[in-house]
């Protein structure tokens, strides 16, 4: 496993930090690798408009669409899994 290879074995929870457009696929990712630890987001952006306002952005829009996209077939690969667990 990943984690005993890293000396994670005992990790409990797991802080993502990130881009907001790429955000969501953090957690996804961690989730796959390891179900059991606690994750908390937190994001960042370059952007200098507010994150609610990412859609009027054409380079911000760009970007969370082109991630968003990336996130079914990523799914359907094995590569991530849902987050958060309902």
């Amino acid at each position: 496993m990943i984690d005993a290879a890293l000396g994670l074995a005992n990790l409990r929870s797991v802080i993502c930090l990130g881009n907001s457009w790429t955000a969501r696929r953090y957690p996804m990712t961690l989730q796959w690798h390891w179900p059991e630890v606690e994750k908390m987001l937190v994001t960042v952006d370059s952007f200098a408009i507010p994150r609610a306002r990412w859609h009027p952005d054409p380079t911000f829009r760009r970007r969370v669409l082109r991630e968003w996209d990336k996130i079914a077939p990523y799914r359907a690969r094995g590569f991530i899994a849902e987050w958060p667990v309902v």
